[in-house]
């Protein structure tokens, strides 16, 4: 009798526990991804994506980012100038100075497994991590 009342309650912790830890893991692999991303954006940062010839994969940041762990990874990667916000996109399209403070932002969908939360925060959220440098002469 006891165990019938208390097996829901202690399915929804477990539940609950799960998301956590993958949550946790995932905002881990997105701050990791920003940071590489970051990394080779600190000495290339005009090469963002692969519409070059000078940026195909491997040589862009975009792809750096996404496959951080070894494996591409779906999230979306975003390079901006950190002091005014002004997106930084393509192959060599925009300048960038030395000296100049670059945001690299990764984001990704979360699937909320747990009932009861998904009913109070939505079945997906979007979790997102960014990582400034500075671009190196």
């Amino acid at each position: 009798m006891e165990l019938a009342l208390a097996l829901p309650l202690l399915a929804l912790v477990v539940l609950g526990v799960v998301d956590l830890g993958r949550a946790y893991r995932l905002k881990t692999h997105l701050a990791n991804a920003a940071r590489e991303g970051a990394a080779y954006a600190q000495y290339f940062p005009s090469q963002v994506d692969n519409t070059g010839t000078a940026c195909a994969d491997p040589a862009n940041v975009v792809f750096i980012a996404r496959n951080e762990a070894g494996a591409h990874e779906p999230y979306a990667v975003a390079v901006a100038r950190a002091n005014d916000g002004v997106p930084i996109t393509g192959c060599n399209r925009t300048t960038v100075a030395p000296g100049t403070p670059v945001r690299v932002s990764t984001s990704a969908p979360f699937s909320v497994l747990t009932p009861l939360v998904a009913d109070l925060v939505g079945e997906t959220l979007t979790l997102r991590a960014s990582v400034e440098m500075v671009v190196q002469g």
